[in-house]
């Protein structure tokens, strides 16, 4: 008597899902992140259906193998429960560019401030939503394309250069950089991360006088007069005091040279050097 043939058992519907989605985020070189934008039709072929898949989504997440980060992106959890995506690699894959993170990570990213910030600045010319992982904000600031420059490297997640971040920092004081803390980014970054040069190069091309008075202040008092040199032709022509820290009451006497009023203590923004 022939012995019957094994009968083929097909893997269960949120099976198949689990390992196409994974090929899938492997394929495009950012797992364990899913994009549905991206890869709902990868998944409709191996359910069959877009009903089929989107069953299948709502199994996996009831499962706890699919953890939901924003709308229409989720991790990968793997067998032991964990779902290890750090946030930058997370930026990347969810935000089309031109985008580059900026300000306060970025600093920190650098190692140019020993700060956690958990206000993650991205600058980016699509209109995208806020969203949070893990205790840290994304917050999408937009930009027109050609305003979106200085990344600090072509492939992964585009982190602002030093001169950049430092910039951004000090012109919107919002994003959550003090001028205490911008200044003693400066202070780390000359001249192991960049020269006054290439400050007052980037400071040019980002073209915001207020920004550029702060930054030559600083430069000068962390560095001397002539480091802070080049800056002088950017400062504008008003005549009008800019405050050296926007948000902090306009006391505190005027810096003639670069327009300011210093409404910060100097020993605060020198206090870094002295600790530790």
């Amino acid at each position: 008597m022939a012995p019957r043939p094994t009968p083929i058992v097909e893997r269960p519907l949120s099976e198949r899902a689990f390992v196409a989605l994974n090929r899938r985020s492997l394929e495009a070189a950012r797992h364990p992140v899913v994009c549905l934008a991206d890869d709902i039709q990868t998944l409709d072929r191996a359910t069959g259906s877009r009903r089929r898949s989107q069953d299948a989504l709502r199994q996996l997440r009831r499962d706890g193998r699919l953890r939901h980060v924003r709308r229409g992106t989720y991790l990968l959890v793997a067998p032991t429960g964990s779902a290890d995506a750090r946030l930058l690699p997370l930026i990347d894959a969810v935000t089309a560019r031109p985008y580059l993170i900026t300000a306060g990570r970025a600093l920190t990213e650098l190692g140019l401030s020993d700060q956690h910030f958990f206000r993650v600045v991205v600058l980016t010319s699509h209109r995208l939503n806020d969203w949070s992982w893990q205790g840290d904000d994304v917050r999408y600031a937009l930009l027109a394309p050609e305003r979106i420059w200085g990344a600090n490297a072509t492939a992964g997640p585009q982190v602002a250069s030093p001169e950049r971040a430092i910039l951004d920092s000090l012109a919107n004081p919002r994003w959550g950089v003090s001028v205490t803390q911008s200044a003693e980014a400066i202070d780390h970054a000359v001249p192991n991360h960049t020269t006054p040069k290439h400050l007052a190069e980037a400071a040019e091309r980002y073209g915001n006088a207020a920004t550029t008075r702060r930054l030559g202040y600083l430069l000068e008092l962390l560095h001397g007069p002539a480091a802070a040199e080049e800056l002088m032709p950017l400062r504008g022509r008003s005549h009008a005091r800019v405050l050296l820290s926007p948000g902090t009451p306009a006391r505190g006497p005027s810096d003639p040279r670069w327009g300011l009023r210093i409404n910060v203590f100097p020993e605060a923004l020198l206090a870094h050097r002295s600790v530790g």
